[in-house]
């Protein structure tokens, strides 16, 4: 009897330990109606370390802070039929917003519903980390959609080391006049890498399908923009500016932007980033209807550093009957110097014409 006295009272010491460090079986939280809480807000308020939370379908009218590290919030019937927001209140204009310093935190499976005005003096943004704010925290935010009904500051925004976008449906909202808007932005103040932007739709009104960039003393490298659609937007496809380096960009759809299909910024063009983008990688792209399919912006008396690695353009093909023309023959670079800036199969049109312009010149 002693003895099995003993074991019991040892497999309880065990379990205590694993339930003190963290390491019991996490627990699963479900919201809607006719289950254990109606709000997704006061599941969370519940939740600890490690848990998920399943929301059933339905529409949630309410604005999410999630605070609890390694949450997975995540709907139960799939982003058609479960809707999060636009709640009220001040300071409320982030839809989903996520906090810093929670490990890994998943969001899957919604339709997030953003506000038609400003609150608080800001446009809206959907599901998002604030620039300074990924310190960390990787965010998994997939098979999301963000659907605006009127303007757009940004859809999905990312600003953590190692975060996935996968999947996501952005429709965009017009141009807005105090900020720029993109359907996922990737923006930083510190140093940030190991980011995937992969299977998004984004459509629509918005400044920027995808931006990456840095702001102030920011570092981003090693981002991956694959498999996208991105389509019908005001100012550029992909926007990538500031000190961002190792970008890969590739087997994306980039059609029907008005202004550009894919930009580089340098020099601190806009005035908000210091560092030029280096060693980006634009691979096996099709490129469809845009007004301009790449473009660099740059200062004429730009310093360009010999021996940084600079875009690589390869393989890309314009939309046609047989998808199989080279970008070299046919895509439009405005306004810069390929041996200054660019490598691979790309032709100078603009340059052609304009040999004596400042960014033409060898």
């Amino acid at each position: 009897m002693k003895k099995i006295n003993f074991i019991i009272v040892c497999i309880i010491l065990v379990a205590s330990i694993f339930t003190g460090t963290g390491l019991a079986s996490a627990a699963i939280l479900e919201v809607g109606p006719g289950k254990n809480y109606a709000t997704i807000n006061s599941a969370i308020a519940a939740a600890g370390n490690g848990d998920t939370i399943l929301v059933y379908p339905g529409t949630y009218n309410e604005n999410i802070t999630i605070n609890v590290p390694n949450l997975t919030l995540k709907s139960v019937g799939g982003r058609d039929f479960t809707t999060i927001g636009p709640g009220a209140g001040a300071n409320q204009n982030t839809v989903v917003s996520i906090q810093p310093n929670l490990g890994t935190i998943t969001v899957e499976g919604f339709t997030v519903l953003l506000s038609p005005d400003k609150i608080s003096g800001y446009h809206p943004i959907g599901i998002g980390q604030r620039m300074a704010a990924g310190t960390g925290t990787a965010c998994n935010i997939i098979n999301n959609k963000i659907k605006v009904t009127g303007t757009l500051r940004n859809g999905i925004q990312v600003s953590g080391s190692n975060s996935k976008i996968i999947g996501n449906i952005v429709e965009g909202g017009p141009l807005t006049a105090d900020w720029g808007s993109s359907g996922i932005l990737i923006a930083t103040t510190d140093s940030v890498r190991s980011i995937l932007i992969s299977e998004n739709h984004l459509i629509g009104e918005m400044n920027y399908g995808i931006g990456i960039i840095t702001w102030s003393s920011g570092e981003l490298t090693d981002v991956q923009i694959k498999n996208n659609i991105i389509e019908k937007t005001v100012s550029a496809g992909i926007s990538i500016g500031g000190k961002v380096s190792n970008t890969l960009v590739t087997n994306n759809v980039i059609r029907n932007n008005k202004l550009v299909g894919l930009e580089e910024i340098h020099n601190n063009y806009y005035g908000y980033a210091v560092g030029n983008p280096i060693g980006t990688k634009v691979y096996y792209n099709q490129f469809c209807n845009n007004e301009i399919d790449m473009k660099i912006y740059d200062d004429p008396n730009d310093i360009y550093v010999i021996g940084e690695p600079k875009l690589d353009a390869s393989n890309n093909y314009k939309c046609s009957e047989s998808n199989t023309l080279p970008m070299d023959q046919i895509s439009r670079i405005l306004g810069f110097s390929k041996s200054k800036y660019a490598t691979g199969e790309i032709i100078e049109d603009y340059c052609k014409d304009n040999p004596n312009s400042e960014g033409c010149k060898k």
